[in-house]
């Protein structure tokens, strides 16, 4: 329905879906998202890193993304924070994870 359709006609949600094919489509080993959710409401985002996380996990690649949103964290592995251009604390434990997520959700 939308396959013909110009960049300007596909919503937020879709365009960063496209993107998310488009990055995967030559099967890289590792994916770099910057701000995949930068533009969108939070219900969009949700879908948008859920398929993208989603994805990378089903075609065992690796997934870098940055975002400044830590309830996207609920998808991830590993949470790494940076401060004032450094490594300030490097997650990997799933329940801290969450809680990152949640307490982030709470404060909105």
């Amino acid at each position: 329905q939308r396959m013909h359709a110009y960049p300007s006609e596909l919503s937020g949600g879709q365009q960063q879906r496209v993107a998310i094919a488009r990055a995967l489509i030559h099967e890289p080993a590792v994916v770099l998202a910057d701000e995949p959710t930068a533009s969108l409401d939070t219900t969009l985002a949700y879908q948008v890193v859920e398929t993208f996380a989603n994805l990378i996990h089903e075609q065992g690649r690796a997934g870098i993304m940055v975002t400044h949103d830590l309830r996207m964290t609920k998808f991830v592995d590993r949470v790494i924070q940076m401060q004032d251009g450094q490594i300030h604390r490097i997650i990997d434990d799933r329940a801290e994870i969450d809680e990152l997520a949640s307490l982030s959700a709470a404060l909105g």
